[in-house]
């Protein structure tokens, strides 16, 4: 597999996680997988972005939630259109967007009901973080860039546009309302990259 890149938010004062993305370059494309926020929901989804690197059209496909076997669900290039019927992802497609969530998340991220949800959120809890049912493995946290109220990650490689493309569009509440994020702070630039 590629080596994938990804960024993840974190408020710790605030909703908590507020959402972790991984991606691959296929050029023309990207896929991926995502999770994050939505109310006091964590929804999480496969996604592919046709053309992302093309001046064609982009198609932005999502899995309803993880179940990539289901195929694309949503176009949420033209919104949050429900696709009718669905588009099967490429069987190989499949397996690489699958390994490429166990890693990200083994790496990363810890749900609810894992054997280790308890000890990280007593972690949390001493240090006076919010919590929720994802958590970002608190060793992990040292990583981040910590300006501001949302602690943030990017990947060496991390491409800003990937960024830009998605929270414009999906159904997350992270940047959402806003397609313009912050910049990148000096710190984030120099530093707290892992890869």
């Amino acid at each position: 597999m590629m080596q994938h890149e990804c960024f993840l938010a974190y408020a710790p004062r605030g909703a908590g996680l507020l959402c972790a993305v991984a991606y691959v370059s296929g050029e023309p494309d990207i896929v991926g997988w995502f999770v994050g926020a939505k109310g006091r929901s964590y929804p999480s989804a496969y996604f592919r972005v046709e053309n992302f690197f093309a001046a064609e059209q982009k198609r932005f496909w999502a899995t309803a939630g993880s179940d990539i076997y289901g195929g694309w669900r949503y176009d949420y290039a033209r919104g949050d259109s429900e696709l009718d019927p669905t588009e099967p992802v490429d069987d190989d497609l499949c397996h690489v967007l699958d390994r490429l969530e166990d890693v990200f998340v083994a790496e990363w991220l810890v749900f609810k009901g894992d054997l280790r949800f308890d000890v990280e959120k007593a972690v949390y809890a001493r240090e006076g973080w919010v919590t929720s049912d994802v958590l970002i493995e608190h060793r992990k946290l040292a990583k981040f860039d910590r300006e501001g109220p949302a602690w943030t990650f990017y990947s060496h490689g991390f491409n800003d546009e990937v960024l830009r493309y998605l929270i414009a569009r999906w159904p997350l509440d992270h940047y959402n309302s806003s397609p313009a994020r912050p910049a990148r702070s000096e710190s984030a630039r120099a530093g707290h990259r892992p890869f």
